[in-house]
This record gives structure tokens, sequence and C-alpha cells, in this order.
């Protein structure tokens, strides 16, 4: 994949993974923290892919830094960093098979014609990308942050 057609889906995915296991944690969202570990996670996962290892491995990886990011910065238990980064990845998981099958459904394209069209594609990983910070945004609002939980 083109390098700008992937951080282009991949930066806001990363946000909205960081977003939503923030929210899911009761942290209270602060874009400027997201957005750097938004490019962090998008760096490394670009790294990672361009290397000759085994595709896929960079998701263990990007869980881990998720995982130190949010044990680092906050005062929130492991155990319960642990669950929501891994119920933030579910979600993910459920958003890109929903997008896509909608996808597919509505355009009656071909996957694998889709996934040759970088641009086409890139669009529609936005889109889940997106939903994933709306849906942050909302259990921000849903789950009240505990203030204070932010390590100075």
């Amino acid at each position: 994949m083109h390098t700008f057609y992937y951080f282009l889906q991949s930066l806001p995915e990363s946000m909205g993974l960081i977003a939503l296991s923030l929210a899911l944690a009761k942290v209270p969202l602060r874009w400027g923290r997201i957005v750097l570990g938004g490019v962090l996670i998008s760096v490394v996962s670009y790294i990672i892919r361009a290397l000759p290892v085994t595709f896929g491995l960079h998701m263990p990886v990007i869980i881990f830094i998720l995982f130190m990011f949010i044990n680092r910065l906050t005062d929130v238990k492991p155990s319960r960093t642990v669950l929501a980064v891994c119920a933030s990845f579910f979600v993910l998981a459920v958003l890109e098979y929903l997008v896509s099958t909608a996808f597919f459904a509505i355009t009656k394209m071909d996957p694998a014609e889709a996934l040759a069209n970088e641009t086409l594609w890139s669009y529609v990983g936005l889109i889940q990308s997106t939903l994933l910070i709306v849906i942050a945004v909302l259990l921000s609002r849903f789950f009240k942050p505990v203030q204070g939980v932010w390590k100075k």
C-alpha cells in the first residue's frame, strides 16, 4: 500500500483505538496525547509491516504499545487497561466487518477489486476509523471519565 494511503487510514484508526480504550477505562480524552499516540502506533505499525516478517505481527505489538501508553500515562489499573484495549480491538474488528460488508453489498464490488484500489479502500478504512472515534466520544460522555487519572 502506498505510504500516503496507509497513513490516511492508519492514523485515524490508531487515534480511534486509543480514544476508545481511554473512554472504556474512564479516562478523559486528551486529543493532543491521543494524536501523538496515534502517530507513534501508525509509524511503528508501518515499519513492522514493511519488514519481511509474518503478516499480522504488527497487531500484538500495537496492543502492547497501546497498553503501555495507557499504563505509563495514566493511573488506570493494568487489569482495566487490558480489558479496555482488548474491547477496543474487538469493536474495531466488528466495525471492519460491518463497514466492509455494507460496502460490498452497496457497491456490488468484488473484494479483490476493492482491495486493489488503494484510494477507495483507504476511504472505506477512514469510514470505520471515523465511526471508532465517534463511538469513543459518545462512550466518554456516557461513562463519565474519572478526573485526575492522567499522570503529570
